[in-house]
């Protein structure tokens, strides 16, 4: 069915959102009690009408004049019933039909969701907020943004249709369709996923045309919206979909081990493995600096300089990134998932990060190549990706150090097991991920520095050629941090 098959015969209709739950128990002279996602509702002496109006959203869409017809024989009952529903706007979910053809859902995700007043839009230029994302969801598409607290579900393929064309006026559709149309954009706009041009009539000072406040805004102008979609999705509460330690993918998948597995051996090369010594820790814990000492730029560590030998970079994998012990699963958590102990923090104990050293031959302390470091069996295993790969990426960690260019350097990669990290966690799984990176490349600095070596967090990295040099599917596993490695030479 296509829209233009569609009489303009709009229906607007109310429902409560399907995990509203409510008490079915409460006394019809006392409070009116609705269980929601956020918290429970008490609404003290509630009316008939209110009880009524309730009770037919809970059953599905019941059209707006049906639920005013409830409160028809009281005086200003109509009015008094949009009053006493007001509190309840962040649990309705409000549909647009023609006739009996749902065109498309508002849907609240948020406690504060408030839903503003539908406008009539024609003449005016709109356009998909920046911000938004259009994903596939159950029966059709939805539109979500990280700036709104509602979300809107497309039932109607014309509607999906429409969104290729809403970046204009309603007039560049046909006079048939209009009504529809306009309907359509001012629940967009009020659901805060379309936005509306400043200027009525859609060309901004200069005639350089449409201007929209979200471009202008100074709050907005630093977020680019992939970067706002993650971090709302980590810190801002949003109903829909699993979020936090909610174990979504039990039942589909075994839990991903604590320790990576060593890699498949080539058959056509024997594996490299290199045994890593272990140090002794009650020397350094003598010998260190202290914390202070580290911090500060101004202190003067016990150890000053040193240079980067293979035992120094053992040293310090083992104090910074070593499996200290292997712990059983949690009593609390639904699913068998393992956790370890390590020198750095990870966000509940998930520990999804991997440790490669990557070396070209001005390394010295290790043949150029791509390594993994085992971190409960302290030792380094030889990848078997591109060594010219590899050996890019050490040259150019070296190439940004402000030693000479001589100094021996490796590039430590961090990477991450995603699935590791997504067992757990549903919707904050990279955020904590990258909270674990900055844990532990603070520790691999700090440890660094007490034993006399110079290291440098990379602002940018280049996981594409991480994978070439390690030989892995980016999608299992992919590099998420960098730092370069170095001796500390003291000056001549």
């Amino acid at each position: 069915m296509h829209l233009g098959s569609l009489a303009p015969q709009l229906v607007n209709l109310w429902s409560l959102r399907q995990d509203i739950v409510v008490d079915p128990d409460t006394d019809p002279e006392e409070a009116l009690l609705l269980e929601t996602p956020w918290e429970d509702l008490r609404i003290k002496e509630p009316s008939a009408a209110l009880r009524e109006a309730v009770r037919r959203m809970q059953l599905g869409p019941s059209a707006i004049p049906n639920i005013l017809a409830s409160a028809s024989d009281s005086p200003g009952g109509a009015e008094k019933l949009l009053d006493e529903l007001r509190p309840l706007q962040h649990l309705v979910v409000r549909t647009l039909a023609v006739g009996a053809v749902p065109l498309l859902s508002v849907v609240p995700i948020s406690g504060q969701a408030r839903f503003t007043r539908l406008k009539p839009l024609l003449g005016r230029v709109c356009r998909l907020s920046r911000f938004a994302v259009i994903r596939c969801a159950p029966g059709g598409l939805s539109v979500e943004s990280s700036l709104v607290d509602h979300k809107v579900e497309l039932h109607h393929p014309g509607v999906m249709g429409m969104l290729g064309r809403i970046d204009g006026s309603a007039d560049d559709f046909d006079a048939p369709h209009l009504p529809v149309v306009e309907a359509v954009r001012s629940y967009l706009v009020a659901a805060g996923v379309l936005v509306v041009a400043d200027e009525p009539a859609g060309h901004g000072p200069g005639g350089d045309g449409p201007v929209f406040a979200e471009d202008r805004d100074p709050a907005l102008t630093g977020w680019s919206p992939d970067e706002l979609m993650v971090h709302s999705g980590s810190r801002r509460e949003r109903f829909g979909r699993p979020r936090g330690a909610a174990f979504a993918q039990v039942g589909r998948m075994p839990p991903p081990p604590v320790v990576k597995p060593p890699a498949a051996a080539d058959p056509g090369r024997p594996a490299h493995r290199i045994t890593l010594a272990r140090p002794d820790l009650d020397g350094p814990a003598a010998a260190d600096a202290s914390l202070t000492a580290v911090l500060e730029p101004g202190a003067r560590p016990a150890v000053e300089d040193g240079e980067l030998s293979l035992d120094r970079l053992g040293a310090l994998l083992y104090r910074a990134a070593r499996v200290r012990a292997m712990l059983p699963p949690a009593d609390f958590d639904p699913a068998g998932y393992p956790t370890s102990e390590r020198p750095y923090l990870s966000v509940d104990d998930s520990y999804a990060l991997e440790v490669y050293v990557l070396a070209d031959e001005g390394a010295s302390c290790l043949p150029p190549g791509a390594y993994h470091y085992r971190p409960l069996d302290h030792c380094l295993e030889r990848m078997g990706g591109d060594p010219g790969a590899a050996a890019d990426l050490a040259g150019a960690a070296r190439s940004g150090e402000a030693g000479p260019d001589g100094e021996p350097t490796v590039l430590i990669a961090i990477s991450a097991r995603f699935a590791r990290a997504a067992y757990k966690f549903s919707g904050t799984a990279y955020t904590n991920v990258l909270k674990d990176v900055g844990a532990l490349q603070q520790t691999l600095t700090l440890v660094a520095r007490a034993m006399g070596l110079q290291s440098r967090v990379l602002p940018v990295g280049d996981a594409d050629a991480f994978q070439r040099a390690v030989g892995m599917d980016w999608r299992v596993e992919s590099s998420v941090g960098d730092m370069a490695i170095s001796s500390r030479i003291p000056p001549s």
